[in-house]
């Protein structure tokens, strides 16, 4: 029993990599097309105009065998409004890793609005590659490519009824007409705050299922298994692209 158990986490874990590695080759030939990465989000803050909400995981569906959902989608107005309400709840199985043990689907009711549901998903942006409005070239990225991050594994938290639920929704933030449900995160910050598998309720935490570590994708389009005992430091400056910090992290 132990040894299928094994056997079962492995293949788990090859195939959450290779669901980041699809990712990670899709925002390249976005990149490639539009000379820049797509935007985290299109989300401001609360005193700003409101946005759409779509992110980046949305701009990449043609990219990922999903171009029938992208040409159902209305990009002009918020992800939950109107028709676009009932798409964001459809569960895209390359943005959801196989050890995840949460539904596919969250339930979500915001005040004033129709409750809705909401695909979950696993896979976050790191904030200072894929951040809210953000247009980042490859060029900008002067840390180095191999030494930093551009997505990471998160949990799926499905709340309870003293806690709210949270998820990386593969269509970025959730937008009503006039007000964002802050349910999705479509993109964290690598912080010595929220460290990596911290907690499994801290919507600010990167981490997952497997076992004393959780996968990210590189800006080169490498995916690599961060231990949740990396560093501090190493970790922060994994997570920016341009601060210029020395530091010894070495892929295999």
């Amino acid at each position: 029993l132990q040894s299928v158990r094994r056997a079962a986490a492995r293949e788990d874990c090859t195939l959450c990599k290779n669901n980041l590695r699809q990712l990670s080759l899709a925002l390249h030939l976005y990149h490639d097309t539009h000379r820049c990465l797509p935007a985290g989000s299109y989300q401001m803050g609360p005193a700003f105009p409101m946005q759409t909400g779509w992110g980046w995981g949305a701009m990449l569906l043609p990219q990922i065998e999903q171009n029938a959902l992208y040409q159902q989608i209305n990009f002009d107005i918020g992800t939950a409004v109107g028709s676009n309400l009932a798409l964001i709840a459809l569960p895209i199985p390359t943005f959801r890793c196989p050890s995840e043990i949460g539904l596919d689907r969250i339930h979500c009711a915001l005040t004033g609005e129709t409750p809705y549901q909401l695909a979950s998903g696993n896979y976050c942006g790191s904030e200072s590659v894929l951040c809210a409005m953000s247009k980042t070239k490859i060029s900008q990225i002067t840390d180095g490519t191999t030494q930093t991050f551009m997505l990471g594994e998160r949990i799926v938290q499905p709340g309870g009824p003293s806690n709210l639920g949270f998820t990386s929704a593969w269509c970025g933030q959730v937008a009503f007409a006039d007000q964002y449900d802050y349910r999705s995160v479509p993109h964290l910050t690598a912080s010595a705050v929220h460290m990596l598998n911290s907690s499994t309720t801290d919507p600010q935490c990167f981490g997952s299922r497997h076992e004393l570590g959780a996968h990210f994708a590189l800006a080169d389009g490498s995916v690599q298994y961060i231990s949740n005992y990396i560093d501090a430091a190493t970790y922060v400056a994994l997570g920016t692209p341009d601060g210029g910090e020395m530091i010894n992290f070495d892929p295999q």
